[in-house]
């Protein structure tokens, strides 16, 4: 049981807190870590979105009173993106960060898919860590220093600087505690100038991190730049003027900024030319602070978010086509198209033929209602619903019976689940689906073997065929040799079992051939 843990600070990721509660302990052993922290080793700490809260306060939870939302909200990087996905996205999110265990937190945010570049490594304000250093005797990893485009401390207007830790590090199982950062690097000062445009973004960047926003759908955020484009005078008729808007970003960040970022605009379709058009999918916070920054300076992007959550979109209503021989040509399009409805079984048959899509394009325009009664009945492909209880059930059958046959057998290949499931010669995707599976997941946590358990079984495996064959057992280093083992591969249990006194007994009595 754990006797005690860190206190957690404002705006301290996750894996800052765990690092530091590694540190204090001592804990060398990056799976020895992660056993005591989550009661299991197979964990890859994230730096952004650190997933599996729920066992992790199961064991912390009686030092740490807090629930699984506030941690992510607190100690995590989703309350940046919770205005700009769906929240039916955020809850799956969440649900995955909590009970999950395999996160794909990132994939589901859009974080991999997108343009925007992230920082590679943990970024942190030598200030800061100076200041942590003399008042804690520690310090921590800021997460709102780890946002793309957060270049500047907004407490102390000194530049981050990167450490020498990866985001992604080559040890997946380890802990990066920033206490280690050397902080002999000199300072870069910039003018304490509320309106450098450097410090404001960070400011911008913070404030959507620490506020709690409301959700802005791709269509609210077209209408609300449509009108904030019209009130600025950048207009070319009807239309946003788009080499206006493109020389005023660029004037203002500058290319070398834009590029870093992920935010190019040296392609003649670039991301800026459909921002100002109809959204037809999510953009990140970064898009929206730099088109409101260089086009809109007076409106904080907090503000932009509620005034564009509360347009409430018209519905837009069906165009009506008038044609002045409308009267005179219904019959005959419609005579026309019941016979050719009646030698065929689809709309997309029909619209394949020449005179199929030229009746359909007019009754579509100017008949539409009694086009809608003449359809074809629409194919729908026989989706079967799969019966997980009866497939779960069917399947343990199978896996006890590979157990069966396989228990009295100490010379077969580690159990693991993956060897369960090739045994049964199941094709589809088993591991994929285990969550339905409870039978069969119940089957693997008891019966898949361990190293340890699978070392013991190869060396059970030597000493039977020994007892059976009325054979002296042969010395320790032979059997790690017969059983695929060696001095460093060996586990505890198995160096227990060749250190026993087996020659005692007479039928174990060692092998006397001369070496």
């Amino acid at each position: 049981m754990i006797m005690q843990f860190p206190i957690a600070h404002n705006d301290e990721l996750l894996v800052s807190i765990l690092a530091r509660f590694v540190a204090r302990q001592g804990l060398k052993n990056d799976k020895a870590a992660l056993e005591l922290l989550f009661s299991t080793r197979n964990i890859v700490p994230s730096a952004l979105l650190q997933g599996h809260i729920q066992p992790l306060l199961s064991n912390v939870g009686h030092l740490w009173p807090v629930s699984e939302i506030d941690v992510i909200n607190r100690h995590s990087l989703l309350p940046f993106f919770q205005s700009f996905i769906e929240p039916q996205r955020v809850e799956a999110v969440q649900n995955s960060l909590i009970y999950s265990e395999k996160s794909t937190a990132l994939t589901t945010i859009g974080k991999n898919a997108s343009n925007v570049h992230w920082p590679m490594y943990y970024r942190y304000c030598p200030k800061c860590i100076a200041e942590d250093n003399k008042l804690l005797a520690y310090s921590y990893w800021r997460r709102s220093f780890q946002l793309p485009g957060f270049v500047v401390c907004p407490k102390h207007f000194v530049y981050l600087q990167n450490s020498h830790f990866k985001l992604l590090p080559s040890r997946r199982h380890g802990f990066c505690d920033a206490s280690q950062v050397n902080n002999s690097d000199k300072l870069i000062h910039i003018d304490v100038d509320p309106n450098n445009k450097l410090l404001k973004l960070a400011v911008h960047l913070q404030q959507l991190l620490q506020i709690n926003t409301p959700y802005v759908s791709p269509l609210q955020w077209t209408i609300f730049y449509q009108k904030a484009i019209r009130n600025i005078g950048l207009v070319n008729g009807a239309r946003p003027d788009h080499l206006e808007v493109k020389e005023r970003v660029i004037s203002y960040w500058g290319i070398k900024f834009l590029s870093s970022y992920g935010l190019g605009l040296h392609n003649e379709n670039n991301w800026l030319l459909a921002f100002f058009r109809k959204h037809r999918r999510h953009y990140t916070a970064l898009h929206h602070i730099a088109c409101m920054m260089a086009l809109f300076p007076c409106q904080p992007i907090l503000e932009a978010i509620n005034e564009a959550s509360l347009i409430i979109p018209e519905k837009q209503q069906r165009k009506v086509h008038f044609n002045s021989k409308l009267v005179d040509k219904v019959d005959e399009y419609r005579t026309n198209w019941l016979q050719i409805y009646s030698q065929f079984n689809s709309l997309k048959s029909i619209r394949e033929t020449r005179e199929g899509a030229r009746l359909y394009s007019w009754l579509f325009r100017f008949d539409n209602a009694w086009l809608q009664k003449k359809l074809p009945k629409r194919i729908c492909n026989n989706i079967v619903k799969v019966n997980w209880v009866k497939r779960d059930r069917e399947l343990v059958k199978k896996l006890i019976l590979v157990l069966n046959k396989s228990y009295e057998n100490l010379s077969l290949p580690r159990m693991t689940q993956t060897w369960f499931i090739a045994q049964t010669n199941i094709t589809w995707g088993v591991a994929s689906h285990l969550e339905k599976l409870p039978l069969s997941k119940c089957f693997f946590i008891k019966y898949t073997e361990s190293i340890d358990e699978c070392q013991i079984r190869r060396v059970l495996a030597i000493i039977v065929n020994c007892i059976n064959k009325n054979e002296p057992l042969p010395r320790t280093y032979e059997i790690e040799r017969l059983a695929g083992l060696s001095k460093q591969r060996s586990r505890e249990p198995v160096k227990y079992i060749l250190e026993m006194g087996f020659e005692e007994i007479s039928c174990f009595k060692n092998s006397t051939r001369k070496y």
